[in-house]
């Protein structure tokens, strides 16, 4: 009996402490951290709450820390997650440095950069505002907030400024590059032009101010001059894209036709993704009766964009224009083999079996496409489609289009 009082007592201790410890727990609870979720586009959510009996010397630990720290700390999370390829979430990490420390270096600035590969224009500018709010000193900040005003069509903040860094530093080359974009982006071609020597004056080495310049001196119709300047750009940098298909343009504009297609090659080998080589090259080749190499030029063109099911069409009717009915058609296979639960390949697929006249494979597809679409809307479409395909059917299709309506009408039921 002694003994099962002894535990009794013991016991009842116990719940004390544990009485006492949640009442101090409950007088200095740690307020809950943002923190991002495991996917890096989610929402921000909360930590789930500190449990009720925590470690002393952790607690004491974690409230010591001042809110320089503690933004330091967010700030340095958001780096590692920016590094790490997160970031919507190194973002959030930015916006509880910041709130947790307004005076925060670098982090306003991470979040505009984070914008601007987004082309989100607005965001950034305000990213980069606060940033320069901060330090005013900051050429770089101040450079990308004028970057950001121009390419987000707020021409007068723009201009004043990337006026306000050349007049501070007459010597900064970048912020005259800059400045330079900004002129030619909202029509003032003259005070382009001059900004952008003053830049080569600084570094003739930069091949975006070539570049910009090439595309000022081009508006301008002084095509000889426009073409040295692209020529210049890539001379610097001979992977510059967007200076190729600039020159391509140029030249195909002047229906220098050999000289185009030289450029627009480059800029596909340079990326394999740039959609204006590949429609520069078909705007050179048609001209110049080549047709074969204009399907050539489709086929790499859907290697490297697979996706694209309006390219598929257009390729589609290039190649049935050229009374190749069977390209036509494997390239709409080709569309369905790459992703079976897209309505809009069954519809490129059902699209070319029409075309060459095969109206049972041409529905067979169209009822794939009305499988995978959800919308009652553009199903409705669909059957509607089907219907005025049967109507115009010939006799010898009419016991197919039966079969076709009793199976699908009962299995819509």
């Amino acid at each position: 009996m002694r003994r099962h009082w002894s535990r009794l007592a013991r016991f009842l201790a116990s719940l004390a402490l544990v009485a006492t410890l949640a009442q101090v727990s409950s007088r200095a609870q740690v307020p809950p951290v943002l923190i991002p979720s495991a996917s890096a586009d989610s929402a921000i959510t909360e930590s789930e709450a500190a449990p009720l009996i925590v470690p002393g010397r952790t607690a004491l630990d974690s409230t010591a820390r001042t809110p320089q720290q503690r933004a330091a700390a967010e700030y340095q999370k958001g780096r590692a997650l920016e590094l790490q390829g997160f970031p919507a979430a190194a973002i959030m990490a930015y916006t509880n440095a910041v709130r947790t420390f307004p005076d925060q270096r670098d982090a306003h600035y991470r979040m505009g950069s984070l914008f601007l590969a987004r082309q989100q224009w607005v965001p950034a500018a305000l990213s980069f505002a606060e940033e320069v709010k901060l330090d005013p000193s900051n050429r770089r900040a101040g450079r990308e907030l004028g970057w950001a005003l121009a390419n987000a069509g707020d021409s007068a903040r723009s201009i004043r400024q990337l006026e306000l860094l050349v007049r501070q530093n007459p010597k900064d080359e970048p912020s005259w590059q800059t400045l330079g974009f900004a002129y030619a982006r909202f029509g003032r071609a003259a005070d382009a032009e001059r900004a952008l020597r003053r830049a080569l004056a600084l570094d003739p080495k930069d091949a975006d101010a070539w570049r910009d310049l090439g595309v000022v001196l081009s508006g301008s119709g002084r095509i000889a001059d426009a073409r040295t300047a692209y020529r210049r750009a890539l001379a610097v940098a001979p992977g510059d894209e967007t200076a190729l298909v600039n020159l391509g343009n140029l030249e195909a504009r002047a229906e220098r036709w050999g000289e185009a297609l030289q450029a627009y090659r480059q800029a596909e080998r340079v990326d394999s993704t740039q959609a204006l080589a590949y429609r520069g090259q078909i705007s050179c080749l048609v001209p110049l009766g080549r047709e074969s190499e204009v399907g050539a030029v489709y086929r790499r063109w859907l290697v490297a964009m697979p996706e694209e099911t309006e390219l598929r069409m257009e390729a589609m009717g290039h190649f049935e224009r050229a009374g190749r009915h069977d390209i036509a058609i494997e390239i709409g296979r080709d569309a369905v083999r790459h992703d079976p639960a897209s309505a809009d390949a069954w519809l490129a697929l059902a699209m070319a079996h029409r075309t060459g006249g095969e109206l049972r494979s041409a529905v067979m597809s169209l009822r794939e496409a009305e499988r995978v679409l959800r919308e009652p809307l553009q199903r409705n479409r669909l059957r509607a489609l089907i219907g005025a395909m049967r109507a115009g059917a010939p006799d010898s299709l009419r016991a197919f289009f039966r079969i076709d309506s009793t199976t699908y009408e009962s299995a819509s039921r």
